[in-house]
Protein backbone atom coordinates (compact mmCIF):
# COMPACT_ATOMS: atom_id res chain seq x y z
CA UNK A 1 0.00 0.00 0.00
CA UNK A 2 1.29 3.40 -0.62
CA UNK A 3 1.35 6.05 1.99
CA UNK A 4 -0.14 8.23 0.20
CA UNK A 5 0.76 10.62 3.66
CA UNK A 6 3.99 11.45 2.21
CA UNK A 7 3.42 12.35 -1.14
CA UNK A 8 1.48 15.44 -2.13
CA UNK A 9 0.89 14.54 -5.94
CA UNK A 10 -0.29 11.04 -4.78
CA UNK A 11 -2.51 11.74 -1.85
CA UNK A 12 -3.88 14.64 -4.82
CA UNK A 13 -4.38 12.11 -7.39
CA UNK A 14 -6.15 9.51 -5.60
CA UNK A 15 -8.88 12.16 -4.23
CA UNK A 16 -8.78 13.43 -8.06
CA UNK A 17 -9.56 9.35 -9.28
CA UNK A 18 -12.27 8.97 -6.49
CA UNK A 19 -14.19 11.92 -8.55
CA UNK A 20 -13.24 10.49 -11.74
CA UNK A 21 -14.36 6.53 -10.57
CA UNK A 22 -17.68 8.40 -9.17
CA UNK A 23 -18.28 10.37 -12.68
CA UNK A 24 -17.44 6.69 -14.76
CA UNK A 25 -20.11 5.48 -12.62
CA UNK A 26 -23.15 7.10 -13.95
CA UNK A 27 -21.41 7.89 -17.28
CA UNK A 28 -24.22 7.13 -19.42
CA UNK A 29 -26.13 10.56 -17.86
CA UNK A 30 -22.95 12.44 -17.04
CA UNK A 31 -21.72 12.35 -20.85
CA UNK A 32 -17.71 12.53 -21.62
CA UNK A 33 -15.53 12.77 -18.74
CA UNK A 34 -13.53 16.33 -19.12
CA UNK A 35 -10.23 17.13 -17.36
CA UNK A 36 -8.60 20.25 -17.73
CA UNK A 37 -4.55 20.74 -16.14
CA UNK A 38 -3.95 24.22 -15.63
CA UNK A 39 -0.57 24.46 -15.16
CA UNK A 40 0.79 21.35 -17.49
CA UNK A 41 4.48 21.60 -16.41
CA UNK A 42 6.28 18.81 -16.81
CA UNK A 43 2.94 16.90 -18.75
CA UNK A 44 2.51 14.17 -15.94
CA UNK A 45 -0.96 15.64 -14.69
CA UNK A 46 -2.20 16.14 -18.29
CA UNK A 47 -0.69 12.70 -19.14
CA UNK A 48 -2.61 10.90 -16.02
CA UNK A 49 -5.87 12.69 -17.14
CA UNK A 50 -5.22 11.61 -20.67
CA UNK A 51 -5.23 8.46 -19.43
CA UNK A 52 -8.46 8.15 -16.99
CA UNK A 53 -10.69 10.84 -18.56
CA UNK A 54 -11.74 11.15 -22.28
CA UNK A 55 -10.46 14.58 -22.93
CA UNK A 56 -8.29 16.97 -21.55
CA UNK A 57 -7.47 20.75 -22.08
CA UNK A 58 -3.84 22.13 -20.65
CA UNK A 59 -2.74 24.89 -20.08
CA UNK A 60 1.33 26.59 -19.73
CA UNK A 61 2.21 30.08 -20.64
CA UNK A 62 5.73 28.43 -20.93
CA UNK A 63 6.68 27.12 -24.29
CA UNK A 64 9.28 24.15 -23.18
CA UNK A 65 6.66 22.98 -20.66
CA UNK A 66 4.09 22.57 -23.60
CA UNK A 67 6.79 21.05 -25.82
CA UNK A 68 7.37 18.32 -23.29
CA UNK A 69 3.93 18.23 -22.13
CA UNK A 70 3.35 17.26 -26.20
CA UNK A 71 6.22 14.71 -26.18
CA UNK A 72 5.21 12.89 -22.97
CA UNK A 73 1.84 12.49 -24.56
CA UNK A 74 2.97 11.76 -27.79
CA UNK A 75 5.17 9.03 -26.19
CA UNK A 76 2.42 7.62 -24.58
CA UNK A 77 0.28 7.66 -27.78
CA UNK A 78 -2.26 9.91 -25.35
CA UNK A 79 -2.18 13.36 -28.27
CA UNK A 80 -5.24 12.63 -29.49
CA UNK A 81 -7.19 13.17 -26.06
CA UNK A 82 -5.14 16.35 -25.21
CA UNK A 83 -5.47 19.76 -26.22
CA UNK A 84 -2.37 22.02 -24.93
CA UNK A 85 -2.73 25.25 -25.29
CA UNK A 86 0.37 28.15 -24.39
CA UNK A 87 -1.82 30.51 -22.62
CA UNK A 88 -2.15 31.50 -18.78
CA UNK A 89 -4.46 29.68 -17.39
CA UNK A 90 -6.38 32.54 -16.53
CA UNK A 91 -7.56 32.08 -20.11
CA UNK A 92 -9.13 28.53 -19.80
CA UNK A 93 -13.03 29.88 -19.95
CA UNK A 94 -12.36 31.18 -23.12
CA UNK A 95 -10.98 27.95 -24.67
CA UNK A 96 -12.48 25.11 -22.57
CA UNK A 97 -16.26 24.57 -23.98
CA UNK A 98 -17.56 22.19 -22.25
CA UNK A 99 -18.03 21.73 -18.20
CA UNK A 100 -15.08 19.40 -16.36
CA UNK A 101 -15.48 16.98 -13.87
CA UNK A 102 -11.94 17.59 -12.50
CA UNK A 103 -9.67 20.88 -12.96
CA UNK A 104 -6.28 20.49 -11.28
CA UNK A 105 -3.76 23.35 -10.71
CA UNK A 106 0.18 22.70 -9.73
CA UNK A 107 1.10 26.43 -8.31
CA UNK A 108 4.45 27.65 -7.92
CA UNK A 109 7.32 27.28 -10.95
CA UNK A 110 7.81 24.30 -13.50
CA UNK A 111 9.84 21.45 -11.75
CA UNK A 112 13.65 21.66 -13.73
CA UNK A 113 12.57 25.06 -14.51
CA UNK A 114 13.54 28.65 -14.30
CA UNK A 115 12.30 29.48 -10.70
CA UNK A 116 11.95 33.16 -11.65
CA UNK A 117 8.73 32.02 -13.78
CA UNK A 118 5.97 31.26 -11.13
CA UNK A 119 2.52 31.27 -10.93
CA UNK A 120 1.20 34.75 -10.15
CA UNK A 121 -1.61 35.66 -7.68
CA UNK A 122 -3.74 37.90 -9.59
CA UNK A 123 -3.54 35.41 -13.04
CA UNK A 124 -4.25 32.59 -10.58
CA UNK A 125 -7.35 34.15 -8.87
CA UNK A 126 -8.35 34.49 -12.60
CA UNK A 127 -8.03 31.57 -13.38
CA UNK A 128 -9.63 29.68 -10.06
CA UNK A 129 -12.51 31.27 -10.77
CA UNK A 130 -12.59 30.76 -14.52
CA UNK A 131 -12.34 26.88 -13.03
CA UNK A 132 -15.56 27.18 -11.08
CA UNK A 133 -17.59 28.36 -13.58
CA UNK A 134 -16.62 25.32 -15.92
CA UNK A 135 -16.72 22.87 -12.74
CA UNK A 136 -19.77 20.51 -13.59
CA UNK A 137 -22.25 19.51 -10.48
CA UNK A 138 -20.56 17.03 -8.27
CA UNK A 139 -16.65 17.65 -10.00
CA UNK A 140 -13.68 18.61 -8.05
CA UNK A 141 -11.33 21.40 -8.53
CA UNK A 142 -7.70 20.04 -7.33
CA UNK A 143 -5.15 23.27 -5.91
CA UNK A 144 -1.61 21.96 -5.07
CA UNK A 145 0.26 24.87 -3.80
CA UNK A 146 4.24 25.01 -3.69
CA UNK A 147 4.67 27.64 -1.80
CA UNK A 148 8.49 27.84 -1.11
CA UNK A 149 9.48 30.44 -3.72
CA UNK A 150 9.58 34.39 -2.94
CA UNK A 151 6.06 34.84 -4.05
CA UNK A 152 4.50 32.01 -2.57
CA UNK A 153 3.41 32.86 0.37
CA UNK A 154 1.62 35.45 -0.65
CA UNK A 155 -0.33 33.40 -3.67
CA UNK A 156 -0.85 30.50 -1.00
CA UNK A 157 -2.34 33.36 1.33
CA UNK A 158 -4.61 34.60 -1.35
CA UNK A 159 -5.85 31.06 -2.69
CA UNK A 160 -6.81 30.36 1.03
CA UNK A 161 -8.73 33.58 1.31
CA UNK A 162 -10.69 33.06 -1.65
CA UNK A 163 -11.67 29.41 -1.17
CA UNK A 164 -12.76 30.14 2.24
CA UNK A 165 -14.51 33.04 1.35
CA UNK A 166 -16.83 30.64 -1.67
CA UNK A 167 -20.66 30.90 -1.10
CA UNK A 168 -20.93 27.73 1.19
CA UNK A 169 -24.78 26.63 -0.05
CA UNK A 170 -22.31 26.29 -3.43
CA UNK A 171 -19.18 24.80 -2.68
CA UNK A 172 -17.21 22.85 -0.07
CA UNK A 173 -13.86 23.52 0.75
CA UNK A 174 -10.97 21.15 1.98
CA UNK A 175 -7.81 22.70 3.04
CA UNK A 176 -4.71 19.86 3.80
CA UNK A 177 -1.38 21.25 5.34
CA UNK A 178 1.80 18.77 6.07
CA UNK A 179 1.66 20.26 9.81
CA UNK A 180 5.30 18.53 10.81
CA UNK A 181 6.87 18.87 7.55
CA UNK A 182 10.11 21.26 7.26
CA UNK A 183 10.54 23.70 4.40
CA UNK A 184 7.06 24.52 3.08
CA UNK A 185 5.69 21.37 2.47
CA UNK A 186 2.94 21.62 -0.40
CA UNK A 187 -0.72 22.21 0.28
CA UNK A 188 -3.76 21.23 -1.25
CA UNK A 189 -7.20 23.25 -1.83
CA UNK A 190 -10.10 20.33 -2.69
CA UNK A 191 -13.26 22.37 -3.95
CA UNK A 192 -16.44 20.29 -5.15
CA UNK A 193 -19.34 22.11 -6.46
CA UNK A 194 -22.53 21.28 -4.74
CA UNK A 195 -25.17 22.99 -7.13
CA UNK A 196 -24.90 25.97 -10.11
CA UNK A 197 -24.70 29.25 -8.60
Amino acid sequence: MENLLKNTTALARAVCQNYIDAFRKSADKNGPLIAVDATCGNGHDALWLAEVCDRVYAFDIQPEAVKTTAELLGAHNRSGKVELFCKSHADMKSRVPEKAAVIVFNLGYLPGGDKEITTHTESTLCALQAALELLRVDGLLCVTVYWGHPSGREEREAVLRWAKNLDKGIYHCVHTDMLNQPNCPPEIVLITKKKEG
